[in-house]
């Protein structure tokens, strides 16, 4: 009878383990699962999920002042989404904080409930929440992949260094100061240093 209850406890114990490690999935690039930084003490019970899967305050900010300054600058022709949205990519996925996406590809999906699979012209990161060996082997090849899957550009924002790197198809890619000026699309330029102390 003990062994019974032995047994049921370890088979729950894997179930739940695997269960969180789904929930602290990252993004999955070519079959394999990318944790969250931090996942092993989540795992070890020293913290919770949420502890983890957080964004800082400056993140966060910079998120949504991206999106509410790109949806001023590109009403009409462009849809914006993000927040960690999944947008399917090779044999995996990955999530983008800020994705723009022409309106007549996604006019149809404008209230799906699943990751998309149609790439965004422009994708803008800010940092990385991803738990890898060496962040910017990781960061270049996010990188080529969005770009590999139709994705025009992609702006990467750097809390910590205030740099932007710039990535476009066909061309060098560029790092620059947030304190300088970056075309993103069609004429708008950005300044994140201007656009952080806006608000």
């Amino acid at each position: 009878m003990a062994t019974v209850e032995k047994v049921k406890k370890g088979r729950k114990k894997r179930i739940d383990r695997k269960k969180l490690l789904e929930v602290l999935t990252y993004e999955v690039v070519d079959g394999k699962p990318i944790y969250y930084r931090g996942y092993k003490e989540v795992l070890k019970g020293k913290k919770q999920p949420e502890e983890v899967m957080g964004a800082s305050f400056l993140h966060g900010r910079l998120v949504m002042l991206l999106g509410a300054f790109l949806r001023e600058k590109l009403k009409g022709k462009y849809v914006i989404s993000g927040g960690e949205l999944g947008y399917f990519v090779g044999k995996g996925w990955r999530s983008l904080d800020v994705a723009v996406f022409r309106y007549e590809d996604v006019k149809d999906k404008l209230r799906s409930r699943k990751y998309i699979d149609i790439p965004p012209v422009l994708v803008v990161e800010v940092d990385t929440h991803g738990d890898v060996e060496n962040e910017m082997a990781y960061i270049s090849g996010k990188i080529e992949a969005l770009l590999k899957s139709g994705v025009k550009k992609v702006v990467w924002i750097f809390t910590d260094s205030e740099k932007v790197l710039i990535a476009e198809r066909g061309k060098d890619w560029v790092i620059v100061g947030w304190d300088k000026d970056i075309n993103l699309i069609e004429g708008v330029n950005l300044n994140v240093e201007n656009l952080l102390n806006q608000s």
